[in-house]
């Protein structure tokens, strides 16, 4: 009996220490991702019009909206993708189609 909560024990200890290395890693990643831009502008692209804006402002999906709403209201419910190639960060903005009202 004995040896079987060693054994439950070793396992237990197992499965957190590689659920502890799948956290780190992940967080390792998320900062390496953030860290790939080095541009302080973000190319923005949207409706078939591209310009600059400040990266910082372009990094989250909440505050590229509020920035944009008053703009292009068709950002509320977009697909926002972002991509960064040689510390540029490139935002593509695709708006979803809408449901049309049930008759």
């Amino acid at each position: 009996m004995e040896n079987d909560n060693q054994v439950t024990n070793a396992q237990a200890q197992t499965e957190e220490s590689a659920t502890v290395s799948a956290v780190e890693s992940k967080t390792e990643t998320a900062a390496i991702d953030v860290g790939q831009v080095t541009d302080p502008k973000a190319t923005i692209k949207i409706e078939g019009q591209t310009f600059e804006l400040d990266a910082a402002l372009a990094q989250e999906d909440k505050t590229l909206k509020v920035v944009l709403q008053p703009h292009f209201a068709s950002i509320e419910n977009a697909n926002i993708t972002r991509e960064v190639k040689d510390g540029k960060l490139t935002v593509t903005i695709v708006k979803r189609a809408q449901h049309k009202g049930g008759r």
